[in-house]
């Protein structure tokens, strides 16, 4: 009788082991449960926080590329006075990163600045978006250009057609100066860059010279 009585008991603490082992287990699985939750919950915050950065990111890229359009069509206007130049810039996305392709428009012909752009254009070009990266960001408004205007064309007397491109730059150059507190430091052996300069120094073996 005591036997049974004590196989009883035997298999009572089992149960009530087991029944608290399962008890702990379903505990813990309610826990997890809860904390999937939690984590999810945090996901899709993430996913909504990502999602509103992105909108604003392209927002800012959009306003930026019409900026940039605006600026470099004007500028182009001004200098190329006898030609219809705009530019378009496509958002493109590259490994996962917006980019700018930037095209030549003329008469409503688009073009990649790949495509037979003469180097004046290029060059032009270059000079405008660093004028616009300093705009844009604040910087100090002076800028050294080391022969970066040689081959922006001027007039070729034997062309009756010849425009000089040069002169439209140099002017532009010269507006941004006086209207925007711009100060352009050329170095070139071009005679017709050096007659436009506010001041001209010379240099004779390391020695700077002014000579106007």
């Amino acid at each position: 009788m005591n036997e049974i009585i004590t196989k009883i008991k035997e298999k009572q603490q089992l149960y009530k082991f087991k029944t608290e082992l399962l008890n702990s287990k379903l505990t813990q699985e309610a826990e997890l449960k809860e904390k999937i939750k939690g984590l999810q919950l945090e996901a899709e915050k993430a996913d909504n926080i990502m999602y509103a950065c992105r909108l604003l990111l392209e927002k800012l890229i959009f306003n930026s590329k019409m900026n940039l359009e605006s600026f470099l069509t004007f500028a182009l206007k001004q200098i190329f006075t006898d030609r219809d130049y705009a530019i378009k810039l496509n958002l493109k996305e590259e490994s996962k990163r917006p980019g700018l392709e930037m095209l030549l428009v003329e008469n409503g012909i688009e073009q990649t600045l790949t495509d037979s752009v003469g180097g004046g254009i290029l060059s032009t070009l270059g000079l405008l978006l660093q004028i616009y990266y300093i705009e844009a960001y604040g910087l100090s408004k002076v800028m050294f250009i080391d022969e970066g205007l040689k081959e922006v064309s001027k007039i070729d007397t034997s062309r009756a057609d010849s425009k000089d491109y040069l002169a439209g730059i140099l002017s532009f150059l010269k507006w941004l100066s006086t209207e925007h507190g711009y100060i352009f430091v050329i170095v070139t052996h071009d005679t017709d860059v050096v007659g436009k300069a506010d001041k001209v120094y010379k240099v004779y073996n390391g020695n700077v010279i002014e000579a106007s």
